[in-house]
């Protein structure tokens, strides 16, 4: 999760697409507002809205606190501007990021974020995400 380490991508092309089409209208709301608080959070509030991977993965990536991991990436901060739920995953664009979400016993969490599309079809690639 540095720039010395190569980013790895989640290949989300498929899911991504099915996720946009929408289906589990039910979770959409919890999953924005998931979303809108990972967002508008500082770093404490991210790691904690972060999935036990996720966040396992960032702390051991870095060599440091979640909180001092998570500020070296570029995490949006922006609007929620569309929702996606596909089963126990979703997918959460903001203006300035793409967040993927999957349902833990803890409720939502947030698995990938910092997240650029490769273009259609193609998976997305995700500067913080589980190993």
């Amino acid at each position: 999760m540095t720039s010395s380490r190569q980013r790895r991508s989640i290949a989300l092309g498929v899911m991504t697409a099915t996720l946009l089409t929408g289906c589990g209208g039910l979770a959409e709301p919890e999953v924005e507002r998931v979303a809108e608080e990972f967002a508008a959070g500082d770093a404490a509030a991210r790691c904690d809205l972060l999935a036990p991977g996720t966040f396992a993965a960032l702390v051991e990536d870095e060599s440091t606190s979640c909180e001092e991991a998570i500020e070296q990436f570029d995490v949006g901060s922006g609007d929620v501007v569309e929702v996606g739920v596909w089963g126990e995953e979703a997918q959460a664009r903001l203006s300035d990021d793409t967040l993927f979400l999957t349902h833990t016993p803890a409720g939502w969490r947030v698995f990938a974020a910092a997240c650029s599309s490769q273009g259609q079809d193609q998976p997305y690639d995700c500067e913080v995400e589980s190993a």
